[in-house]
């Protein structure tokens, strides 16, 4: 007897000599337990608009936190029974169960070399998910209960479940119940019925294998194995298991709801931030851009029907693809394998007769396709040129053509029904872009880079640097002004000749309609974009003075043409449409330079701001003790002021005595003097009273200026518009030059998407008018020579003049004849 009580003595001390020796080898490789207090979850990067409208998130985690009061209790109630029955009784370790399971576990030990899942308790699941790697490894398992019982003294029952409900993965890139809730079922956690709750309390036992999407089989029979568990505790009644076992599975993938999709200005804003923070796709991060979440959707349908209707107007190029005759299983592989792009919903036609086509879609709903569905779709035959109307739907479409279809707004007939539209689309090969400045600030209100980002990531309005065409034409025309030229000043609208020994043949510039109007004063010229004139207007000023002027505005002179095409913004010309939106904004607002940006302020996951970016303002005086340059130093170019942008300025250099959350202004460069600016706001609003943007007066508003812009091959197509309150550059063209045809101009192509963007963006704002300076002076002018009008003329007009280069005091006598249209060479000309 005494030799068993020994013996058992020593077993029992050796045991406890054992523990006493795993704990003293494993704690040292154990976090402490405290870390679980202030567990980071990894949670994506984050993008919102200036109005907090989620436009993009980024990141592998797809994480979006809970407490538990917000947990539904039928949630709870599963997890528990199936997971961990007696999480409230036990301290980390639920011995019950590991004695039930001792068997199996000394299998897989002895046999398998690893160890099983059962047994593990909540607080161990944790344990593994947040500090230790999935494999069932049986040093691991004891890692675990060491830590559970660590864990469970740190923290109470309910954090230790509500942490777990928040990191544990449900597959899919989903971590954490509302993740995995609207990852599955596109709605919140509160939102689901007893069936969906019960199948994502199962995923964690097998989250990648046994997701219903994945492993459909399995994930319905653990759900069912879930709602038995619940049954057998009481947490549901015996009609609720009923009414709920035999339901099917509902769960589908829903990628993550955006507010505002907006991937390139979001791709942007994610290239700034890349480098500067090596978790910027865990650590929850949120970026406030300059966006607004209603003019960035508003410029994305604008520039997609713009282009879409520039598309439609050419022709039709044929199905995307030819499949032939196939099953109807094959058709729905095919279909489910073709993206959809700005909501072209790929179809494939499976019969056709003269009257009406039948169209499969994805979903494996099929649709009629009639023949004025299809009446657009004459075939394309070049950029001029059509084939003839479709007289049957046989003549546009075959059965096996992959295609793509638009839904239609719905209408109603005469009986009242409604009736769901579609029509035969395309998707087009022209591209655009939109970006939408504040002049005041130079933030980024919307920026659209072309048709659908996911069919090319490249971003039109950073990237394609092109011919501006006479949207260059400003510029030239503000040096004119600058140099001692009038509006009122008149050219001569005639042929130019030149004789260059490198070309065979003599070089004639043309206007566009090839037509002469003689003797024009500057702001016709203007208006009428009369490219003529403006070459003569170069001339006179000298294309070094013009050069050395324009570069004040930020543009980059470097590749810039010194001859007549710099006046028609052609040649080696090249420039962003972001840069000319920004370059617009200095007539907008005054004569200030402004730096385009779109970045606002950076918060970490408490919401605490990390960095306020910040960016020239203009100020006139401004309170700073320095202006940050010379009012007529040259400023940096918009390459230099943009590279700047990326770099944050993360420094305080706030004054203490004053208020903190206000960070220091940064001065705005002057770059033209306001009494320029204003004529040339005067001109550039009459191109849309009474010129070549005369379309934009169906806004209905007296405040807007603008310029049209198309190069001579009409490769590219411009509109530059604005008000005091916003700037809003469109720029269309194909991505390889290629012309967009011969009755494509700024004022037909771009232009109608910038209405379409500006009758959202001021809508409800009022007219406003700058005021006219001191310098710059009104005085009544013969239209004809533009000299001053006598006192008693019928016809006199208004003109602006500065105040240093007033006309002449002479009168104007009889108008001048009609010119002879005799060629002029340069030498003759002014």
């Amino acid at each position: 007897m005494a030799a068993i009580m020994w013996l058992g003595l020593s077993t029992l001390c050796a045991a406890v000599l054992s523990l006493a020796g795993v704990y003293l080898y494993l704690n040292p490789q154990i976090p402490s337990a405290e870390s679980y207090r202030h567990v980071q979850l990894e949670t994506p990067l984050r993008i919102y608009t200036a109005d907090a409208q989620l436009i993009a998130e980024f990141g592998e985690r797809r994480l979006i936190p809970l407490s538990l009061d917000q947990v539904p209790e039928l949630f709870k109630r599963a997890l528990l029974d199936t997971e961990d029955k007696r999480f409230y009784q036990h301290n980390g370790i639920d011995f019950i169960s590991l004695s039930n399971d001792t068997f199996g576990l000394l299998k897989s030990v002895l046999f398998e070399g690893s160890l099983g899942p059962g047994a593990s308790t909540i607080t161990m699941q944790l344990a593994r998910n947040v500090s230790f790697t999935l494999e069932r490894k049986f040093l691991r398992k004891f890692k675990e209960m060491l830590l559970a019982l660590k864990i469970e003294q740190e923290l109470t029952k309910d954090e230790i479940l509500e942490l777990y409900i928040n990191v544990v993965p449900f597959g899919k890139r989903a971590y954490g119940l509302q993740a995995a809730s609207l990852t599955y079922y596109g709605k919140s956690i509160e939102e689901l019925d007893l069936a969906q709750l019960a199948m994502l309390a199962g995923i964690p036992q097998a989250p990648s294998a046994g997701n219903p999407i994945n492993g459909p089989e399995r994930a319905l029979r653990r759900r069912n194995a879930v709602l038995s568990r619940m049954l057998d505790q009481g947490s549901i009644t015996v009609r609720q298991y009923q009414a709920t076992i035999e339901l099917p599975i509902t769960a589908r993938i829903h990628a993550r709801e955006l507010d505002v999709p907006a991937p390139f200005p979001a791709e942007w804003v994610r290239s700034q931030l890349l480098g500067r923070f090596p978790d910027l796709y865990s650590g929850g991060y949120e970026v406030v851009t300059t966006l607004r979440g209603n003019l960035q959707a508003t410029a994305r349908r604008a520039l997609r029907k713009g282009l879409m209707n520039y598309d439609r107007r050419h022709g039709y190029r044929g199905p995307e693809a030819r499949l032939g005759e196939l099953s109807v299983e094959q058709y729905l592989q095919r279909l489910g394998n073709t993206a959809v792009y700005a909501d072209l919903i790929p179809g494939v036609i499976t019969a056709v007769s003269e009257t009406e086509a039948q169209v499969l879609l994805a979903d494996g709903q099929n649709i009629v396709m009639d023949l004025a569905s299809v009446a657009w779709a004459r075939s394309y035959l070049g950029v001029d040129e059509r084939g003839p109307v479709p007289k049957s739907v046989s003549d546009v479409v075959q059965p096996g053509n992959l295609i793509r279809m638009q839904l239609m707004p719905s209408i109603t007939t005469p009986e009242g029904q409604l009736v769901t539209q579609w029509r035969l689309a395309q998707l087009p090969e022209i591209q655009g872009a939109l970006v939408s400045l504040n002049p005041l600030t130079g933030a980024v209100l919307a920026l659209e880079g072309g048709f659908d980002f996911g069919m090319n990531q490249y971003n039109h309005a950073l990237q394609a640097a092109r011919q501006p065409g006479s949207g260059f034409k400003p510029f030239v025309y503000s040096a004119a002004l600058h140099h001692g030229i009038t509006p009122a000043s008149i050219f001569m609208d005639a042929p130019l000749v030149w004789d260059d020994p490198l070309l065979e043949s003599q070089y004639r510039p043309e206007n566009d309609n090839n037509r002469f109007n003689g003797p024009t004063r500057l702001r016709e010229a203007f208006y009428k974009s009369i490219n003529l004139i403006s070459m003569r207007v170069l001339l006179k000023v000298g294309a070094g003075n013009v050069m050395d002027y324009v570069s004040r505005f930020g543009f980059d002179t470097a590749t810039f043409p010194r001859n007549t095409q710099l006046a028609i913004g052609g040649g080696t010309m090249a420039i962003t449409p972001i840069d000319m939106a920004a370059v617009y904004s200095v007539f907008a607002n005054g004569g200030w330079q402004v730096q385009p940006h779109i970045l606002d302020k950076v918060l970490n996951l408490n919401g605490e701001t990390l960095f306020q970016a910040r960016y020239p303002q203009i100020c006139d005086p401004c309170n700073v003790e320095e202006p940050s340059q010379d009012p007529l130093e040259e400023p940096k170019n918009l390459e230099d002021l943009l590279a700047d942008n990326n770099d944050i300025d993360t420094e305080d250099t706030r004054d203490p005595e004053k208020d903190e959350d206000t960070p220091p202004i940064i001065p705005a460069v002057r770059v033209i003097d306001e009494n320029n600016a204003y004529i040339m706001h005067t001109m550039l609003r009459d191109v849309v009273l009474k010129g070549t943007g005369r379309r934009a007066r169906s806004l209905k508003r007296q405040d807007l200026a603008g310029k049209t812009g198309t190069t001579n091959d009409a490769a590219d197509t411009w509109f530059n518009g604005y008000n005091p309150d916003v700037v809003t550059t469109v720029w269309v063209g194909f991505p390889n030059h290629q012309p967009l045809g011969s009755s494509h101009y700024g004022s037909n192509t771009p232009l109608p998407i910038w209405i379409d963007y500006m009758a959202v963006a001021l809508a409800g704002r009022a007219e406003r008018f700058p005021d006219q300076p001191d310098g710059v002076v009104a005085m009544k002018i013969d239209p004809v020579s533009g000299k001053l009008a006598s006192p008693r003329q019928d016809n006199a007009i208004f003109e602006y003049f500065l105040n240093e280069h007033l006309p002449k005091s002479d009168i104007a006598h009889l108008p001048p004849d009609e010119t002879t249209g005799e060629e002029i060479r340069p030498e003759d000309i002014f």
